[in-house]
């Protein structure tokens, strides 16, 4: 069994160069990944409960955690290309076309859109962001099956869920979004259109190089 010297010495170790993940502290439902997570939980909500009435501050702070998102996908598809034992681009699964992926496309619509445009970018965020947040945050699968807990991969999921659930939490809290908006039937569709034009990408993707984005086959 590997000790947290070790995890920390390869934090940016790619998952092919680390030791076999049963030797790995920290993994899933270990008591390292719910203390981790159970520390980015009580910050989420804090800052989520803090920033709700300084209205001024919501919007610059969007955008900023927007652009980290952004910046770090970016640097995770390089580090993931470029440090694992075959160098290249692994078309089959990394590139942003998952459920959570629409969150770095939404958040713009978000952020500056107005009318049914904002509204739908705000209710993705709020209905299936905040499901993809929850589940990925608290059973990450994807990420903590291979690395542990401290490593760059998993904390960048982490991270990445947090400010996804960070966002929901203080657009309802401060009445930047709310459910009730719904004016007549088709409104309560307008959350579905950030997924359904995602999917139009995934699904060409997914049925010329036989890959499953977004989970659509299964």
């Amino acid at each position: 069994m590997k000790d947290i010297g070790y995890l920390l010495k390869n934090f940016f170790t790619h998952k092919d160069k680390l030791a076999p993940a049963e030797q790995l502290p920290g993994t899933m439902f270990t008591p390292m990944h719910f203390a981790v997570a159970g520390i980015f939980l009580a910050a989420v909500i804090l800052c989520a409960f803090w920033i709700r009435k300084k209205t001024k501050l919501i919007k610059p702070v969007f955008i900023a955690l927007w652009a980290t998102v952004s910046v770090l996908e970016i640097v995770k598809i390089v580090w993931e290309s470029t440090t694992g034992n075959t160098v290249g681009l692994e078309i089959s699964g990394i590139l942003p076309l998952y459920p959570c992926s629409i969150f770095m496309y939404a958040m713009p619509f978000a952020i500056w859109g107005k009318g049914k445009v904002k509204q739908s970018a705000c209710g993705y965020v709020c209905t299936l962001g905040l499901l993809g947040a929850l589940v990925n945050f608290f059973y990450p699968m994807t990420v903590l099956y291979r690395y542990s807990i401290l490593s760059f991969s998993a904390m960048h999921s982490m991270l990445y869920h947090a400010i996804m659930l960070f966002s929901c939490l203080t657009m309802l809290l401060s009445g930047y979004h709310r459910y009730t908006r719904a004016e007549k039937l088709s409104d309560l569709f307008l959350p579905c259109i950030p997924s359904l034009m995602l999917s139009v990408p995934a699904n060409i993707v997914n049925y010329t190089l036989n890959t499953d984005y977004m989970f659509f086959r299964g």
